[in-house]
């Protein structure tokens, strides 16, 4: 393929705009999953404010049964003793006094785990508390995180657009075929498409170059290709060999 020295140059700026397009490109893809990774901070702090709430009411819950039996109790308590004033043997009267002694004593154990469910359900509404706390403090400063990498993200697009424009435009400017060649190149994963000879080797894969394919790099009438990477040649300039 015939080319000119000035396509080649047109070639390399394209190449720096897709560049800096790949750069931003890889900024805004990157975003969205630290959004996501701050937002599930949030998620964990109110899945663990969840998890003390519930114990919580656990504690209520199993408050409530324990004065419900309690209750119980003391109501079999209340009907034994009258019954006791109703029985007419020996016998009867010592079943309901020990029917008696052991609603007592369960009633006694009753009062003691509730007193336990109670001090639990204290230490539990403490730890809430605390919890809720510091999962409101968590999200305020998580939630201006999102906002700032929103706000990125936002500045990354708007960038984006503006490159893409720009690059659109050195597009247009080159040979169809050439920048066909180009973008195939790229597509294929190679996203440094055309690269310098130096020191009569390809400037990336380090290939040797054949003396004809120097030549015809050096005139820059001609597109050169390296036969390992399939990468556009091109020579430096003086100017730019000199500065590297």
């Amino acid at each position: 393929m015939d080319i000119t020295r000035q396509s080649l140059d047109a070639l390399r700026i394209l190449q720096a705009k897709d560049l800096v397009l790949d750069s931003l490109a890889a900024q805004k893809n990157e975003i969205p999953s630290e959004i996501a990774s701050l937002k599930g901070e949030i998620e964990a702090a109110k899945s663990a404010l969840k998890e003390a709430r519930a114990k919580t009411l656990d504690c209520e819950k199993r408050k409530k049964e324990k004065e419900l039996e309690l209750a119980a109790k003391e109501e079999a308590i209340r009907k034994h003793s009258v019954e006791l004033n109703q029985v007419k043997t020996n016998e009867a009267f010592k079943a309901l006094q020990s029917e008696i002694e052991g609603a007592k004593s369960a009633g006694s154990s009753l009062e003691t785990r509730i007193l336990e469910i109670m001090e639990e359900a204290d230490q539990s509404r403490v730890r809430e508390k605390k919890i809720a706390q510091e999962a409101a403090e968590e999200e305020k400063k998580i939630l201006v995180e999102v906002r700032a990498a929103e706000s990125r993200l936002a500045e990354v697009e708007s960038l984006i657009a503006k490159a893409q424009a720009e690059r659109d435009a050195s597009a247009a400017a080159i040979d169809p075929e050439l920048l066909k060649v180009y973008e195939l190149i790229r597509g294929r994963g190679k996203r440094d498409a055309v690269v310098p000879v130096e020191g009569g080797h390809c400037g990336v894969c380090r290939m040797a170059l054949m003396p004809q394919q120097l030549v015809e790099s050096a005139k820059g009438r001609s597109l050169v290709v390296c036969e390992s990477c399939q990468r556009i040649l091109y020579r430096l300039a003086p100017a730019e060999a000199a500065a590297k």
